[in-house]
């Protein structure tokens, strides 16, 4: 704006000096800087969904240290190494651009206790490799609570949870996820979270030399504008 007012002004004043030519604006040819990465918090009436930290390797050896709870997911029990590996590796999810994976601490509002690992991992939007896109604005979610936090109703308001994440921040249609046809309880939890069954994948999980049939459910936007009312 100086540099327009400084030009107009030395045209009205031609009669005494010639004119000069306006000085050319320096073009920053420099890329735009990226958006600050935003962290994560969904929060419910009891339970909250947040970005996990360097603190928690405890917490997650708690959850995923307890065969109780890793017998469910086919899997042995983890060691202190193992927890700090997923710690890191959802922290390193949370700085990728785009993000794609969401692997997310469950605290207790009102303790702060970390008594979960929920995640949602958005697939492949690049829809190359052919005339359909499967997987479009899709992603698959998971969850895992403590072993003392099992069959309390918890798993019903993450559930809830993780839909205001992917379809009401992240503009998903889709939503799926798979179970241990034995994880006959966390069925019947994501069936009370709005999910409908779509069938079984024969072997479709493999987890120490051994092949594991999943069962799978999923969420639609549409049916997720229904139980939320709109």
């Amino acid at each position: 704006m100086t540099d327009r007012l400084q030009v107009e002004a030395e045209r009205e004043q031609a009669h005494l000096w010639p004119p000069r030519e306006a000085p050319q604006a320096l073009v920053d040819e420099r890329p735009p800087p990226m958006p600050e990465q935003r962290a994560v918090l969904v929060e419910g009436s009891t339970l909250r969904l947040r970005e996990f930290v360097p603190s928690d390797v405890d917490g997650v050896l708690g959850i995923f240290g307890d065969p109780r709870t890793t017998r469910e997911f086919g899997m042995p029990p983890f060691r202190r190494s193992d927890a700090a590996a997923l710690v890191e590796q959802a922290r390193a999810g949370a700085r990728r651009t785009p993000r794609s994976h969401y692997r997310l601490g469950v605290s207790e509002i009102a303790t702060g206790e970390l008594i979960g690992s929920a995640k949602l991992i958005v697939e492949d939007q690049s829809g190359e490799g052919g005339m359909v896109r499967t997987g479009y604005r899709s992603a698959e979610v998971g969850l895992a609570l403590r072993a003392d936090r099992v069959s309390v109703g918890h798993s019903v308001e993450i559930g809830f949870l993780l839909g205001i994440l992917g379809f009401d921040r992240l503009g998903l249609h889709r939503v799926w996820s798979g179970f241990m046809p034995s994880n006959v309880a966390a069925q019947r939890a994501i069936e009370k979270a709005g999910m409908v069954r779509e069938g079984c994948l024969r072997h479709y999980g493999h987890v120490d030399g051994v092949w594991h049939d999943i069962v799978q459910y999923s969420i639609l936007e549409d049916d997720w504008k229904a139980l939320r009312g709109r």
